[in-house]
């Protein structure tokens, strides 16, 4: 993989699981990153990992709940690291988890906010940024983007429409060097799937955990996407089981 030395990553959803991952991925390749949690400390843990390892990070916060606080924060960010060149939208809910005869829809609204306004606001954010340099929005995206779920018409519809921000990054952004990936990790041994099992609504609660892959595996794929070493892929949809994309990305 390339390296990523001399670049700046933020990570949104950083405190743990994929997330915390992506930041130390980004870190070992070479990255200073922005390991964002919704509150100040909550990322303190990640970013320790990375500097005993001889890296360097720091933690940000930033809620992606915020849409009138993101650009504040963005101007935070660009002032504690001297600049960003990726961007990795990994913050998510996959509540509400109910069938659509019983959704909460002040709930439904909330988690549209945290899983597609909130990217939104954050690549508007840093289009100006972006525009003069180039960068790299890697959107965490899911199976459930192109296949519905029932329980989950919430994740859902919004992942689904983050799939399309991020066809509409490359369309609008690939003449000035702002290259959008939608990469969905597969079933990973996360804090959400431990909240899909206990909800026992669809097939996937049935997984055994066992079966699910560390994050660690996944994050390596998002570090190979902002290294550039993948831009005739960006604009469209990769998982982790397509044929030929593990292997292509090191793993």
């Amino acid at each position: 993989m390339r390296s990523l030395a001399g670049k700046v990553a933020l990570v949104t959803g950083a405190r743990a699981g994929l997330g915390a991952a992506t930041v130390e991925a980004l870190a070992s390749a070479g990255a200073t990153v922005i390991a964002c949690g919704r509150k100040a400390g909550d990322c303190n843990a990640t970013v320790e990992t990375v500097m005993k390892a001889g890296g360097r990070a720091f933690d940000l916060a930033l809620d992606a709940a915020d849409i009138r606080g993101i650009s504040a924060r963005i101007e935070a960010a660009l002032q504690l690291a001297g600049g960003i060149d990726i961007l990795v939208n990994n913050a998510a809910t996959i509540a509400p988890m109910a069938p659509l005869g019983e959704l909460d829809p002040v709930a439904f609204d909330q988690a549209m906010t945290v899983n597609i306004s909130g990217p939104a606001a954050l690549t508007a954010a840093l289009w100006p940024h972006f525009s003069k340099k180039g960068g790299r929005i890697i959107n965490v995206v899911s199976g459930a983007s192109n296949q519905p779920m029932v329980g989950w018409a919430a994740y859902c519809a919004s992942k689904a429409a983050l799939l399309m921000l991020t066809r509409s990054t490359e369309l609008e952004g690939a003449a000035l060097g702002i290259r959008g990936f939608a990469f969905a990790p597969g079933l990973v041994d996360t804090g959400m799937q431990a909240d899909i099992r206990a909800a026992r609504i669809n097939a996937i609660s049935d997984i055994p955990r066992e079966n699910l892959a560390p994050p660690e595996r996944p994050a390596r794929v998002v570090a190979w996407l902002a290294s550039g070493a993948a831009d005739d892929l960006a604009g469209q949809y990769l998982d982790i089981r397509q044929e030929g994309l593990a292997e292509r990305a090191g793993l």
